[in-house]
């Protein structure tokens, strides 16, 4: 009876055991409350990475004019938004002054002239005299002291010859002057284009730079059809920029519409302040990288118009993708939910990159191997199937899951390939 007891109690403690094996299991999977989540399917995407910078619109050929010379404007022949060939017309300075000048000089040259004729006469003559005096001298006439007064007066005419026509060259220098100075009251156009401003108008003075003064601006004449784009990219990210890399333009006139263009041309030295280098600040350098416009279609864009630039610096072609973050990575504190080792330190663990699967209403940790990414979106190339699920968010709970906890998913379909390829409207993140 006591044996037949036992053996009814082992089986007993038998059954209750395997009987609580599920419940223990589900204990340990996470019993409580399913966690809600978000989830996303993977889906194949374009992953562009990019650099924002912000600068300004302009004219890459585009000249200010201003006088080389001080005098009044007599008159005007073009208007504001005219269109001009090179070497037209543009002004006119008050030139009476500056005719005067030139009369002046060459006067001054042909005086000078006159007095170059006369000393060839006085050359000619002491030749002569000097050649009497040596026949008179062979005859025992004249002592040897007039043969040397006589070669002297010779020397010093040729001497003074000499002297009068490096003087012509000295005034007919000074006159080609006065001729330029002259021909600088008239003002023509050096390129080709549109008078973008007029700023001066007749009977106003027209003052010359000077050295450390900035002269009266006269007009601007602009190539319309060369409008570029401006913008100042940070020392930081400069290395990444090269020419002919795609750019997206948003301009504050249209921040809707993203304008194409490419990297014309990237500066060897950096902008900077002046007044900041002479303080000897150490705030970073901006290069002011120059972006050609594709086509501006129809908008009325202006120089001078603020804008902000997207700069893709590289591709990775269509791949898988999903958002940034939904890939967590031992590299982050606590994102792994391991406490910090207490006692002697342990080698740091291998880098890994990981996402969570929502499947059967559970969490499923998947171990990835990611590439490139851009603001929003991060490669996967291997650990995941397109279609699948992963979970996204809220980052919080995200971080808290583990292996095998409930779950209750809301799906959102995976975004477009092509629109998210598309450029988005105005960056948000903060530009350089």
């Amino acid at each position: 009876m006591k044996q037949a007891s036992k053996r009814k109690l082992v089986v007993g403690l038998a059954v209750a055991a395997l009987l609580g094996v599920p419940v223990a299991t589900k204990l340990v999977r996470g019993s409580g409350p399913a966690k809600a989540v978000d989830t996303e399917r993977v889906a194949q995407r374009e992953i562009r990475s990019s650099i924002l910078a912000s600068g300004h619109l302009l004219y890459e050929e585009q000249v200010k004019l201003s006088p080389e010379v001080i005098g009044k404007v007599s008159r005007i022949f073009v208007k504001e938004g005219q269109q001009v060939a090179r070497g037209d017309l543009l002004l006119h300075l008050d030139d009476e002054s500056y005719r005067a000048e030139v009369a002046q000089q060459q006067a001054a040259v042909r005086q000078q002239r006159i007095v170059i004729e006369q000393q060839q006469l006085n050359v000619q003559n002491q030749e002569k005299q000097y050649r009497r005096k040596i026949e008179l001298h062979q005859m025992k006439m004249i002592a040897d002291s007039q043969i040397d007064d006589a070669r002297y007066a010779l020397d010093l005419a040729k001497i003074e010859l000499r002297n009068s026509r490096t003087r012509l060259e000295q005034v007919e220098a000074i006159l080609q002057q006065a001729n330029e100075r002259l021909s600088k009251t008239t003002i023509r156009a050096p390129i080709a284009g549109t008078i973008t401003a007029l700023d001066i108008k007749v009977g106003e003075t027209a003052v010359a730079s000077q050295i450390g003064i900035a002269g009266s601006s006269l007009m601007t004449i602009a190539n319309t059809a060369t409008m570029v784009t401006e913008v100042n990219v940070d020392e930081a990210d400069i290395a990444k920029v090269g020419v002919g890399q795609e750019v997206a333009i948003h301009t504050a006139a249209y921040p809707d519409t993203a304008l194409k263009g490419k990297v014309l041309t990237i500066p060897l030295s950096p902008r900077q302040d002046p007044a900041a280098a002479a303080q000897g600040s150490s705030r970073a350098r901006n290069f002011n990288v120059k972006v050609q416009l594709a086509d501006t279609g129809k908008l009325a864009l202006r120089p001078g118009m603020s804008c902000r630039a997207e700069i893709y610096t590289a591709s990775s072609g269509k791949s898988l993708a999903l958002p940034l973050q939904a890939v967590l990575s031992n590299n982050e504190e606590g994102s792994d939910g391991a406490g910090k080792g207490k006692g002697k330190s342990a080698p740091a663990p291998k880098s890994e990159n990981w996402v969570f699967v929502a499947k059967d209403g559970r969490a499923q940790k998947r171990i990835v191997t990611v590439g490139a990414s851009d603001d929003s979106m991060q490669e996967i190339r291997s650990g995941l199937a397109q279609g699948e699920t992963v979970i996204t968010g809220p980052y919080k709970t995200l971080r808290a899951l583990r292996q095998g906890d409930s779950i209750s998913a809301t799906d959102r379909p995976a975004q477009d390939a092509t629109a998210a390829s598309a450029p988005a409207p105005a960056p948000t993140k903060s530009a350089t």
